[in-house]
C-alpha cells in the first residue's frame, strides 16, 4: 500500500491542489532547450498561411453541433473556428480513504475558454479554483484558493483520411505567476499532446491522446494517455467509456477509467456527467464530474 504522500503527488499533478513535486528543491533546474524548442514549434504551426489552413479542409464548428473538450480525459482534436467563442466549464470532486482519513480533492470550478484565432488554430486559457479538505474523525482540514493560469494553443494538424486519424497538437503553459501561493509551481510548467480522433462508424467514433506534462519543479516530464470510444446514441445524447493514466520515472503509475454523457440542448449548448474510479493503489478511489459548454458565435 503506498503512503498518502504518494497518492498526493499524483492527484497534485493532475489537480494542482499542491504544491507540485516540491518535495527535492535539488531538481528545480528545468532545461532550457526544451522550453524553446516548444515556443519555437508553437509559432510556427500558428502562423496564418492560407494555403496550409485550405489544404487540411476544415470544417468549422459553428457548421454543426458545438464539439468540446470535456467530459473525460481525452480531449477531441476539433477546433472552435476562427471568430470562435467557446466557455467549457464544470465541477469535479475526487476522493480519497486511506487509513481512517478522508481526503476530497475539488475543483470547485475548472473553465476552459477558447477563442478561434485562425481556421486551423485556436488560443486557449484554464482558470480553476480549487479545495483540498481532509478529514479524520476528530479533526479536519482545508486549503482553497485559485490554481496557476494555464495558457495554451490548439492546432490542427491533419484531417481524417483512411486510417490516418484527425489530428491536433494541444500545447499549453501553466503560470507559476497567479494563483495561491501553495498551489503554485517555481517555474513555468509546460505541457504538449497529440489529440487523434478516428471515425469508426456514422455512430462510434474512438479517440486517444498521447502526451507530456511538466510539473515547474522537476525536468522530468509525466507521461500520459487516454483512450475513448463514444458512441453516439441519439442525435442529442452521447456517452463514452475511457481509460487512462499518468507514468513518471520515479513514481508508480496511476491508472484509472471512467464513463459519462453529454447532451446537446442545442447546437451551441451541451451538458455532461461522468464519474470513474481508480485501477491501482497509487490512483484515488472514486471521482465524479459534471459540467456545461456553451459556443458564442461570431
Amino acid at each position: 500500500m503506498l503512503s498518502m504522500l504518494d497518492n498526493e503527488i499524483i492527484l497534485a499533478y493532475h489537480l494542482h491542489i499542491i504544491p507540485q513535486w516540491n518535495m527535492d528543491k535539488r531538481l528545480r533546474t528545468f532545461p532550457g532547450t526544451r522550453m524553446k524548442t516548444i515556443f519555437f514549434l508553437t509559432a510556427f504551426l500558428c502562423m496564418p498561411i492560407d494555403a496550409y489552413s485550405q489544404y487540411l479542409q476544415i470544417t468549422l464548428q459553428p457548421s454543426g453541433p458545438i464539439v468540446p473538450d470535456r467530459p473525460g480525459q481525452t480531449n477531441p482534436p476539433d477546433v472552435v473556428g476562427s471568430g470562435i467563442v467557446q466557455l467549457e466549464t464544470g465541477f469535479l470532486r475526487e476522493t480519497i480513504n486511506e487509513g481512517g482519513i478522508h481526503t476530497y480533492n475539488d475543483l470547485y470550478n475548472t473553465s476552459l475558454v477558447r477563442i478561434g484565432l485562425m481556421t486551423n488554430c485556436e488560443l486557449r486559457m484554464v482558470i480553476e479554483y480549487a479545495g483540498r479538505v481532509t478529514d479524520s474523525g476528530s479533526q479536519s482540514s482545508a486549503l482553497r484558493g485559485f490554481n496557476p493560469v494555464s495558457v495554451g494553443t490548439k492546432i490542427m494538424v491533419c484531417p481524417e483520411k483512411g486510417i490516418i486519424p484527425q489530428t491536433s497538437m494541444n500545447i499549453a503553459f501553466t503560470l507559476p505567476y497567479i494563483g495561491r501561493r501553495e498551489f503554485r509551481s517555481s517555474f513555468l510548467a509546460p505541457s504538449f499532446f497529440l489529440l487523434m480522433q478516428n471515425t469508426l462508424s456514422g455512430k462510434l467514433a474512438l479517440g486517444y491522446n498521447l502526451g507530456l506534462q511538466w510539473d515547474g519543479e522537476q525536468p522530468n516530464a509525466m507521461a500520459v494517455y487516454s483512450i475513448s470510444p463514444s458512441l453516439t446514441v441519439t442525435d442529442g445524447l452521447s456517452v463514452f467509456v475511457e481509460f487512462y493514466g499518468f507514468s513518471t520515472e520515479k513514481y508508480v503509475p496511476d491508472f484509472r477509467a471512467d464513463m459519462g454523457c453529454a447532451y446537446l440542448v442545442s447546437d451551441n449548448v451541451q451538458i455532461d456527467a461522468s464519474a470513474g474510479v481508480g485501477l491501482n493503489t497509487i490512483a484515488p478511489d472514486s471521482f465524479i464530474a459534471f459540467g456545461l459548454a456553451w459556443r458564442f458565435n461570431n
